[in-house]
């Protein structure tokens, strides 16, 4: 086993043979992602601690005598241990008495890891409901997902489509990768948004997502009328199976033409185009996901003291 503590997290190629314990969580494992956001959002009083052997790898940091999982809950939306990591945190468990724990953002296998680690250390813990992603499954068709979302949305949607037309054209998803002036201006759109998350996009936070950008799987999808500017755009990640829906904005001069709802119906027009699975609104419970299709997928957190 290596237990590390680095100034400064560097875990390298993500373990190409292990996955997730907890299917379906996009990039929220990945090396890429944990490093990025340890980068760029990690604090001073925060420790990164890496459990790690041939058999699974679970990323976790220490604040003073408590222990959790690396980054902030509002930045990542699913946790999960990779590989077969029981014996690991049971014997972390085991060897750091008197400190408290909270895992957060557990789907249903990942918080069954921590359980049975716990119980195999001897160690009591609570665990309970934490918080909730909307996905929604995909069908073969876009025409298929308009059938499936019932009667009035079919009819919202389609209504707002010829409202965006008629006033910006056609639409049109365009997709960039990497670092750029359209992910400069998705930027710039965010800043225009109302109330708190207005003022979310601070130069660290762009910094942020210009990295997450540079990973395999990250993209900006811009959504644009007939003429070049940009409408609406989300940040995003993709992989064989899954779309998963980071952050998104739109221009506020263009809200009479329902923008936000334009782009949410093209990027999952993309998606099943693309041929995959789910599309993952990730954590929160805004009604206006359920509307679209998607289910409640329950998460969870698993809290006490060794």
């Amino acid at each position: 086993m290596v237990a590390d503590v680095p100034d400064r997290l560097s875990l390298g190629p993500s373990p190409g043979r292990l996955g997730p314990v907890a299917p379906r969580i996009g990039p929220f494992a990945v090396h890429h992602f944990l490093e990025t956001i340890w980068r760029f959002t990690g604090e001073p009083d925060q420790v990164p601690v890496v459990l790690a052997d041939q058999g699974g790898e679970v990323v976790l940091m220490q604040v003073d005598d408590r222990l959790a999982l690396l980054g902030h809950e509002d930045l990542v939306d699913y946790r999960s241990p990779v590989g077969e990591t029981i014996d690991l945190l049971a014997h972390l468990f085991r060897s750091s008495p008197g400190r408290a724990f909270r895992f957060d953002s557990l789907p249903a296998e990942a918080a069954g890891v921590f359980a049975a680690a716990l119980d195999r250390a001897g160690v009591k813990y609570r665990r309970s409901h934490h918080a909730t992603t909307a996905v929604l499954s995909l069908p073969g068709s876009f025409d298929e997902y308009l059938g499936l979302i019932g009667k009035k949305e079919r009819h919202e949607t389609r209504r707002k489509r010829r409202r965006f037309g008629a006033s910006l054209g056609a639409p049109r998803l365009v997709g960039f990768t990497g670092y750029g002036p359209p992910v400069e201006e998705f930027f710039r759109l965010h800043r225009m948004s109302r109330g708190s998350k207005g003022g979310f996009m601070t130069d660290r936070m762009a910094a942020m997502f210009s990295a997450l950008l540079s990973g395999e799987g990250w993209r900006l999808d811009a959504l644009y009328g007939d003429d070049s500017r940009m409408v609406a755009a989300a940040i995003v990640y993709a992989d064989s199976t899954g779309y998963y829906l980071y952050n998104s904005a739109y221009d506020p001069a263009f809200r009479a033409a329902s923008p936000g709802v334009v782009l949410l119906s093209e990027l999952i027009r993309s998606a099943i185009a693309a041929g995959l699975e789910v599309f993952d609104f990730l954590k929160g419970e805004e009604t206006y996901k359920f509307r679209l299709g998607a289910q409640r997928r329950p998460l969870f957190v698993v809290e006490g003291s060794t």
